[in-house]
């Protein structure tokens, strides 16, 4: 799988030291090899790219859906999990918008991991995803955040497409990328993703190293992504099926209310794998430690739970729908 090598750039091979930014740039005018600013790019389409970007804490992703649908890779919800907090749009000089995001579903074989955003903020900037195939020499930008800097872009072009590097449908080009540019968005001239950056070429099985997932692979092989990788579904609604009756797809969301010197106020709520998911709530019952004096309190619908606790642990959910069908899921209180 190349994890050990995974976001690396062609700087580990020329010289294991990140490039010094340059001198301001665009899609026709740039130094390969370097990292721009984004008040250092005199370029509307990467102006216009850079809104749907977002940072994760090591990492990057993508907003690929006005609904709040981030794409980033498989490796980076190893480290991050199912849910936390990303920012959008996190430049030089600029505010960035903080959003809540929940794992939807992920993909080793592919390196890719959706997640959804959690009562988003009305619709959203997102990516126009092509999944046409790269053509070698075509120009090509990135935007991410490597090293965990504010929002960097670089510029190359498609060096090797229909290559297989570790066992994983690639494409390969010379536009710069380091550590925490997992998950980067690879754009085409106009402005539209071709590829997700994963990592790079350690064997030198092909001309390139820099390496990204087309999505032109995803979507003709991963079926749960063709809803939201498709042009059809970008300007419309998401697919019905939400997973509102897979435990898996549920979690509880803590957040500290109060800090106090010996036990903290918290609440919790239930998070839904979709908002439509909630309408069908009728009370929620909380397992909770042990230690508690009432272990199982009860709230109505998604109304959050209050209460006083030191320390992290396992909690049980147990939903009562309208119907009388119960769902029960486990998820760690922790702030």
């Amino acid at each position: 799988m190349l994890r050990h090598v995974l976001a690396l750039g062609l700087a580990s091979i020329l010289g294991g030291l990140v490039p010094s930014t340059a001198d301001a740039a665009s899609r026709t005018d740039y130094k390969l090899g370097h990292f721009y600013s984004l008040d250092e790019v005199d370029d509307a389409v990467v102006e216009r790219a850079a809104a749907a970007v977002v940072r994760f804490p090591t990492a990057t992703g993508f907003i690929i859906h006005p609904d709040g649908y981030v794409l980033t890779n498989h490796h980076v919800r190893t480290s991050f999990g199912r849910r936390g907090t990303v920012k959008r749009r996190w430049v030089e000089g600029g505010a960035a918008e903080s959003l809540d995001v929940q794992l939807v579903f992920d993909d080793a074989d592919r390196d890719i991991a959706l997640y959804r955003v959690i009562d988003p903020p009305g619709s959203l900037p997102a990516v126009e995803i092509t999944t046409r195939a790269a053509t070698p020499g075509e120009p090509v930008f990135v935007l991410g955040h490597p090293k965990g800097h504010r929002m960097r872009a670089s510029f190359g072009r498609v060096l090797v497409d229909e290559v297989e590097i570790g066992g994983r449908p690639s494409v390969e080009y010379s536009a710069q990328t380091w550590w925490g540019s997992s998950g980067s968005p690879v754009f085409d001239a106009q402005g539209r993703a071709i590829a997700i950056h994963w990592g790079w070429d350690s064997k030198g099985l092909s001309n390139g190293r820099l390496t990204g997932v087309p999505f032109d692979v995803i979507e003709r092989e991963v079926e749960r992504m063709r809803p939201y990788l498709s042009n059809e579904a970008l300007g419309g609604a998401p697919p019905d099926d939400r997973g509102c009756d897979d435990p898996s797809q549920w979690s509880l969301r803590t957040r500290l209310v109060a800090r106090g010197e010996r036990t903290d106020r918290l609440k919790v709520t239930v998070v839904a794998p979709d908002p439509s998911c909630e309408d069908v709530i009728d009370s929620v019952g909380y397992q909770l430690h042990p230690t508690f004096e009432n272990p199982t309190p009860s709230v109505r619908g998604t109304a959050p739970l209050r209460l006083r606790a030191w320390g992290s642990f396992v909690a049980t959910a147990v939903i009562t729908r309208s119907d009388g069908e119960t769902l029960t899921f486990a998820d760690r209180i922790a702030w």
